[in-house]
């Protein structure tokens, strides 16, 4: 006697074009068979028996015998699915980022930048200084000029000849997102540096490079970071960006022992970070003061 569970399946209903009133007559398979079937045959466990599904491509096979049905426990039930929510039609609008913005009126070019300094800082951060204008050229995007206010004659001091001189260029750029831009770069480049020590192609000395100190409260944003090397050579280079333009500057200072313009080794001293520090802080007061009427 042949057990009732070796007869030939019965594939459900949704198999046939028709509902189950006719065989296909086209050999390629309903999506549900191609997901689900590959080769000859495929088993499944279905009910607590095992079903073989007919060869897609081929003939049909004898008539199918049906099978009996098994109640799966209710503990073995698979749970039952949630139905699923279509997917939208359309998809949400999405809402565009903030470019970046600034309380200070675009500059569309740049002014003298000898003329941003009082007299009276440069006498007092310079004593007998002169101011000369720089060789910055336009480029990068940006239209630049500087400014170099430099010491003439010695200014001698507890016998020292105290030198200092302030450099600032001043860069425009066509908005404020390319103003970010570079000066996110600088600053990226400044932060590197912080707190490190490197050779310096320039003057062939090791330079040390502070920790950047964050100013508040000039322009949209301002760092700056002190620098000296065994020569004696110390400066503070402040950047700072406003609208669409950065400022970049130095207030420099170095101490020769006598009437020594280039001094080394104990003929010369560093000035102390916290005095370049707080001349720099006062030019960029004054350079973003005039940038802004």
């Amino acid at each position: 006697m042949t057990h009732p569970h070796s007869a030939p399946p019965v594939p459900p209903s949704s198999y046939w074009p028709d509902r189950g009133g006719q065989a296909p007559t086209s050999s390629k398979p309903p999506g549900w068979a191609m997901a689900i079937m590959a080769g000859t045959a495929t088993v499944l466990l279905l009910g607590g028996g095992l079903i073989a599904v007919r060869n897609l491509g081929g003939p049909p096979a004898s008539p199918p015998v049906a099978l009996p049905t098994y109640d799966l426990p209710t503990s073995d039930k698979p749970p039952a699915q949630e139905p699923t929510e279509p997917a939208p039609t359309e998809r949400p609008e999405e809402t565009a980022t903030p470019g970046p913005s600034s309380t200070f009126v675009p500059l569309t070019s740049v002014p003298e930048v000898c003329d941003l300094l009082s007299e009276a800082l440069v006498k007092r951060l310079v004593p007998g200084g002169a101011s000369e204008p720089g060789v910055a050229k336009d480029g990068y995007g940006a239209l630049r000029k500087d400014c170099e206010w430099r010491q003439q004659g010695y200014h001698m001091k507890n016998g020292y000849n105290e030198q200092r001189s302030i450099g600032v260029k001043v860069n425009v750029f066509p908005n404020v997102a390319e103003a970010r831009d570079s000066y996110d770069f600088s600053y990226g480049s400044m932060k590197d540096m912080g707190g490190t020590k490197q050779e310096n192609p320039g003057l062939k000395y090791l330079s040390t490079y502070g920790q950047v100190k964050d100013f508040t409260g000039i322009g949209d944003e301002a760092h700056a970071m002190y620098t000296s090397n065994l020569k004696g050579t110390t400066n503070v280079w402040l950047f700072l960006i406003m609208g669409n333009t950065t400022v970049d500057l130095r207030y420099r200072g170095t101490d020769n022992k006598g009437r020594e313009i280039l001094a080394e080794g104990d003929d010369t001293r560093p000035v102390a970070e916290d005095v370049l520090m707080k001349g720099a802080e006062e030019v960029a007061e004054e350079v973003v003061a005039a940038l802004a009427q």
